[in-house]
């Protein structure tokens, strides 16, 4: 059944990217709620502030690599929309579930930056990555096997972003296991992102 006699079940893209706008507006703002300002007990004075802030350090490490990596997968989901003519109901529920991950971050990343000396908290936060790298893959793949790409999108530039999304997939593994033997330092392997990238589209 070709998609002429499917027109029905297709649909126009354009509402799922408001959507996904609006839904990654509210996430990346909500980051910063892990931000508060600290109550100081005792006496105030410059270095009791100074302490306090020094213990807010691990939220904002957290809270920068967090909006760094939804801004990444916004840019990447966009791009892939810019190239994806038409979508189904399968392909507009993983794009559903994904954003389930997404707006799962300001959770996952408070819970590393509070109790980031716990594997657990860094375990949760990186598996929330990888939910979201996952289901940005799979997008992609069931857009191609679809045959909803935009015909002038050509061979090559579909085995890239394949491969962009496949490494989204390897860093958010690698960061995942590293939470089990280095937790506070699992989530730098994410900076791999850029230069790889920058390889593969090379």
């Amino acid at each position: 059944m070709d998609n002429s006699e499917n027109s029905g079940l297709l649909m126009d893209t354009k509402r799922l990217e408001t959507l996904v706008d609006g839904i990654f507006a509210i996430a990346m703002t909500l980051l910063v709620l892990a931000l508060a300002v600290p109550d100081i007990s005792g006496t105030l004075s410059n270095a009791a502030v100074q302490k306090s802030l020094y213990g807010l350090i691990p939220s904002l490490y957290t809270l920068v690599i967090s909006f760094i990596l939804l801004a990444l997968f916004w840019s990447n989901h966009h791009r892939a929309f810019h190239r994806i003519r038409q979508m189904n109901t399968v392909l507009l529920w993983i794009n559903v579930v994904w954003l389930l991950f997404i707006v799962l971050v300001p959770f996952s990343a408070s819970l590393t930056g509070k109790y980031g000396q716990f594997s657990i908290s860094h375990i949760v936060f990186n598996v929330n990555m990888l939910g979201i790298a996952f289901f940005l893959w799979l997008n992609w793949y069931y857009a191609n096997h679809k045959n909803f790409i935009h015909d002038k999108v050509g061979t090559k530039l579909i085995k890239i972003t394949n491969r962009t999304n496949l490494l989204f997939i390897s860093i958010a593994l690698l960061a995942l296991l590293l939470s089990f033997f280095v937790p506070r330092f699992s989530a730098l392997v994410y900076l791999l992102i850029f230069p790889l990238e920058y390889l593969i589209s090379r």
